[in-house]
Parts: C-alpha cells; structure tokens; sequence
C-alpha cells in the first residue's frame, strides 16, 4: 500500500508539461514504428510473394503458356511474363462553372486490372474464376492467388463492384426464394452488355474480347471508388468497343451504371473521333487511338451540390501505357436561363445542338508507371503499397474538404431525390443547417443594406 501511494503521489508532483511530454514522446514511438514495421513488413511480404510465385504456384494460364513454349525458346519466361495488370498514374481534376466557379487537382493512382488475370493474381477467394476458361484437365486457380501474401494489404474483390447484382441471372425456386449463380466479373459485364443493348452485343457467341477494369484497390481492408471503369476492347486493334461507367456516391453509399454503347438503351449519342481529329483528347499527339464519345442522361444522384436535371458527356482515350478520360455536364435547357447562347458557343461539337449549359467538367490523364512483366512486379507493388498505404481513405478526405469549401462558396445542398438517407448524409444535415440559416440570414440582411443604401442615394 505504501509503494502504490508513493508512485501515485510521485505522478501526482510530477509537472503537467513533463505529463504531456511522456505522452508525447509514447506517440512519437508509436508512429515511428509503425513507420519502419510497415515498410519492412510490406516488402517482406513481396519477397516471400516473389518465391512463392516463382517455385510453389503454377496457375492454369501459366501451364497454357508452358505447352505454347515448350520448345524452351521464349526469351521472357517467368511468373509474370504473360501479365497486363498494371498501375497509372497521373492526376485528376475537376471544374466546375455554375453557380460559381470551383476546380482542383490531385494526383491520381489506379489499378487497370485485365478480368482474364484476375482470379489468377488475387485468387478465387476474392474473385470468382471464369467458368467459361475452366479446363477440367487443367489446374484450378490458386485460392489465394498468385500475389498472395502481397495482395493481403493490396486486393480485388468481387464484393466491390457491380454491387446491386448487375449481369447476375437469379433462379426462382418453387417457395419463391432465389439463386443467384456464382459468376466472374467478366461474365457479368459480358450479360451486362447483353441487356444493356437489348441482345444487339452478344460477346458470348462473338471472338473473345479484353476487358480491363480501371479502379482503386482495397488498400489495408478499405476500398472507396468514386468511380470505375470496365473498358471492353477488341483484342486485334486494342480498341474500345464498349465502356461500362460504375458510379458510387457520396455520403450515400450508393453505386449505379452505365453502359456506353451505340446499341446500349442507356447511350443517347456515340461518335469515334481519329488521333489525329481536333476533338482528340490527347492535345499533345502522343496518342495513336481514337476518341470514343457517348452521352447518357444523368439517372442517379452522385454530387449533393448537383441536380439531377443534366447529361452526362463522356470522352475515352485509351492507349497501352496511357488512359484519359473526360466527363461534361450539361444542365437541362429552361427558358428561365438566360445564357444559353453563350454556353451552346462553349459547346464541343457542333453537330449537338442541344447540348445544354456547361456547368462541370472531370477528366484524368493517367500513364502506366510499373512494368507488370518483369521478375520484381511484387516489389513494384509494393512500393505503391508504401506511397499509398491509405489511399482510399485519403480520397474519402480529398472529397469532403471540397464539398466543405463548396458549402462556404454558398453552394447548395441537394438532398438524395429519393429520400435516402445515411448516418453521413444525416450527420452533414445536422452539422450544416444552421449554417444554411445562418448564410440565409446574412443574405437577406445584405440585400436589405444594399437596397437601403439605392434609396438614401436617389
């Protein structure tokens, strides 16, 4: 009892700054170990990842590729010798022209996955495998994945995407109970198409096309998309044939498509443009594909600071080791605007008289920074790993400050049309309505002033 009362008097005599200072000093250890445990953990991880690939896994395309080979004679050999998947990198922006004008920029890190390595590279506990690729004489896919243990803090999964069961074909059992059948990402957008064009795109019973998905991984066991995208290309000429835009909103959590075809129910115009067309969006001519231009009707409810009264203008540039992307907004023409005129001259194409007014415009330019080919792909890997370790998160706060300084410009708040409501949406209600009041007020009480101060000057 007396050595617990003397510590406790002890502590008790002890200065508030030097209590402060211990606490201080307990964090700083903390967050310096964190910072040298994760970076040697992390590329423990790729080193174990690069063995085990090299010597314990074999997946059913790498045994496609040993009968393909099996003279000796392929000079790039090698786990990753037959990968795509890569990472782009670049930055974002984003301008907005109405009420007032508000832009940024940040930079920019996705993922661009090929669907056919996808359940070979993060296993089919994450990705349900192709039925259409399976051999029965050949090797499942490893459950884990030829990343594995790397893809433990950088992953792909199944549950991230096409959330509200997009291209799932369900059973209904006599008690009216369905079965939703187990398919891949791939075969999914593939039945997606086929229902988006009314049967018009039947990739089943056409020759094999690829599909790359651009996105942010789970990063640490988080994933936030803003948006994604599935390019459909044709293998010979590396082409866009289609292009399937998955669109999330924030604070609502909620994801909705958007098939960009020219058969697609969605689509109310498509054009291609040429490299070498003034509409390319590659200005500096580094680019050798074509533009593919889509427009759709807005039919979700994405930015809270944007009604749904407007169109979506969307451009695509896609090369091997470069992807840029542009997206317009449009806002129903009324006869209570009074600048139409002057926003149809803005207005990119001549041929679209209908356009609307320019209120927003989106866009990235992203280029392929890690060569997936070569034996050190893990450690690539991991180095973004390292730079990003909380990507999603940061993006999550990228997104909140600007709607932050969107509410201080006086910008408005657009409730969910539908009434849909989260504990975010119900928390920025709460947190922001007296401030709505309080801008209202200062509002009225400056025009009285001003209109006060017309009449003493007449």
């Amino acid at each position: 009892m007396a050595s617990v009362a003397s510590i406790t008097s002890s502590a008790q005599s002890l200065p508030l700054r030097w209590l402060l200072l211990i606490v201080l000093l307990v964090n700083l250890l903390i967050v310096v170990s964190i910072l040298v445990i994760l970076p040697v953990y992390t590329i423990f991880l790729a080193l174990i990842n690069i063995i085990r690939a090299n010597y314990f896994v074999t997946s059913p395309r790498d045994e496609l590729k040993g009968e393909t080979n099996n003279s000796g004679s392929s000079s790039n050999s090698g786990p990753w010798s037959n990968i795509c998947t890569s990472i782009f990198q670049g930055r974002v922006f984003h301008v907005r022209q109405r009420p007032k004008i508000h832009s940024f920029q940040y930079p920019l890190t996705f993922s661009v996955v090929d669907l056919d390595e996808a359940c070979e590279l993060f296993g089919s506990r994450a990705v349900a495998p192709d039925c259409s690729t399976i051999n029965s004489d050949s090797k499942q896919s490893d459950d884990r994945g030829k990343l594995w243990p790397l893809s433990s803090l950088m992953q792909l999964r199944d549950e991230d995407h096409l959330k509200n069961g997009e291209g799932l074909p369900t059973a209904t059992t006599t008690d009216a109970t369905q079965i939703i059948t187990k398919l891949s990402m791939k075969e999914r957008v593939i039945n997606l198409l086929h229902e988006r064009t009314d049967g018009k795109l039947n990739l089943k019973q056409q020759p094999p096309r690829k599909i790359l998905l651009v996105t942010h991984l789970m990063y640490f066991g988080y994933c936030f998309n803003p948006v994604s995208f599935f390019f459909i290309l044709n293998k010979q000429q590396d082409e866009i044939e289609a292009v399937v835009v998955e669109v999330s909103n924030t604070p609502w959590n909620e994801m909705s498509i958007y098939v960009l075809h020219p058969d697609s129910v969605d689509t109310t115009l498509s054009q291609v443009y040429p490299s070498n067309s003034t509409k390319s969006l590659a200005k500096d001519g580094n680019m050798t594909s074509n533009t593919y231009h889509y427009q759709c009707e807005k039919k979700f409810h994405v930015s809270p600071f944007m009604t749904m009264d407007h169109d979506y203008d969307w451009k695509f540039q896609l090369d091997e080791d470069r992807i840029v992307v542009q997206a317009q907004m449009y806002k129903h023409v009324t006869e209570e605007v009074d600048d139409t005129n002057e926003e149809k001259k803005d207005g990119s194409d001549d041929s679209e008289k209908n356009k609307g007014i320019l209120y927003f415009t989106a866009g990235f330019d992203i280029h392929r920074t890690i060569n997936p080919t070569t034996q050190s792909y893990p450690l690539q890997l991991s180095k973004i790993i390292l730079r990003y370790p909380i990507y999603c998160f940061v993006i999550q706060i990228w997104i909140h400050y600007e709607a932050l300084k969107l509410l201080l410009k006086g910008i408005q708040f657009i409730p969910h049309p539908e009434g849909s409501e989260t504990g975010a949406s119900k928390a920025i209600a709460v947190v922001m309505g007296p401030v709505f009041v309080v801008m209202d007020m200062m509002n009225d009480l400056f025009v009285r002033l001003k209109g006060g101060g017309g009449e003493k000057t007449m």
